[in-house]
């Protein structure tokens, strides 16, 4: 076994190793942002609802006052 020998071996395992880690790193943002996207339009959801709530209440206090004259 010579230097050469070894150093190839090295040079191989950290292709590997490279390779490995840009498709696990691809994979896991994927993942992460397929999350984000659901939190975000379930954060828009609630908002919109929040929004449309507002509104209904705020129409429903005013039809209270004119219908309280």
């Amino acid at each position: 076994m010579s230097l050469r020998d070894t150093a190839k071996g090295i040079a191989i395992r950290a292709g590997v190793l490279t390779v490995g880690g840009v498709v696990v790193g691809a994979w896991l943002f994927s993942v992460a942002a397929k999350a984000a996207s659901g939190l975000v339009k379930t954060f828009a959801a609630l908002f919109l609802l929040a929004v449309g709530a507002g509104v209904a209440t705020w129409e429903v206090k005013k039809v209270q006052r004119r219908l309280a004259l």
